[in-house]
């Protein structure tokens, strides 16, 4: 059940994701640093999750309602698309530009283009051309339109080269935690008949040795890296002396 911003209620921060977990797996650190800094940060779960091999989507819901408490998310919705099968359609284009109108976020965050999951690049170029759409009085003229700032893209299956790197040192624990609320995903036992990467134990050491790759390129324990497709404007220059440079450069 999708808890309704009010119209005086913005999302700062909106993750699309393509199966609950995905968000906890790659901004989990950020999503839980923007609830320490008082942001309202919200996650939209394009599908339940129905493939999985492990678990229900019944299962699932509940799981990303207690991860959703642990990482302080202001709302949390699931717009229930076809697991496996979600595209860039006219229908999902509407669906995902009244989604971003009503929670009129600044930072807009995806999936990368590229990644091994059909669904990871259907939602990155559904969002990417919704992103685009949200903004256009005349397209659904009976919503505001609503420009966010920044479309980012998360990390996936394969090597990026980001252009943003979010120290996440101090939440670490807390993203963590938040992947281990699905249960049914992450501490099942291995089915014999049909071995599965994520129930293997070692897939939550892979994301902790990603997030600690990508904090080394800055200088930190942990970072979560982001790419975007334009250059990231700097008007105020407090934001670039406010880069923390290695103490070892």
């Amino acid at each position: 059940s999708s808890m309704k911003a009010s119209m005086s209620d913005p999302c700062d921060i909106v993750v699309f994701a393509a199966h609950p977990d995905d968000a906890e797996l790659c901004c989990g650190g950020l999503l839980a640093k923007a609830a320490l800094q008082g942001r309202r940060a919200a996650v939209v779960d394009l599908t339940r999750g129905e493939l999985g091999s492990l678990g229900t989507p019944e299962i699932r819901a509940s799981e990303a309602a207690a991860a959703a408490k642990v990482l302080g998310l202001a709302e949390r919705r699931n717009l229930a698309l076809p697991d496996g099968a979600v595209r860039d359609t006219d229908d999902n284009r509407r669906l995902v530009v009244r989604t971003i109108r009503e929670l009129r976020p600044q930072i807009v965050l995806c999936p990368p283009v590229v990644d091994h999951h059909p669904d990871h690049m259907g939602v990155a170029e559904l969002v990417r051309q919704s992103f685009y759409l949200c903004g256009i009085r005349k397209f659904l003229p009976e919503l505001s339109p609503w420009k966010p700032k920044t479309l980012l893209h998360y990390f996936g299956s394969r090597p990026m080269n980001p252009q943003l790197v979010v120290d996440i040192s101090a939440v670490i624990d807390v993203k963590m935690r938040a992947v281990r609320c699905y249960e049914s995903q992450f501490a099942s036992s291995q089915p014999a008949d049909f071995p599965l990467r994520i129930a293997s134990g070692r897939f939550l050491e892979s994301i902790e040795a990603t997030v600690k790759y990508y904090g080394s390129l800055i200088g930190v324990a942990y970072g979560e890296p982001f790419t975007s497709e334009l250059p990231l404007p700097i008007d105020d220059l407090a934001g670039l002396f406010g880069i923390e440079p290695w103490k070892d450069r």
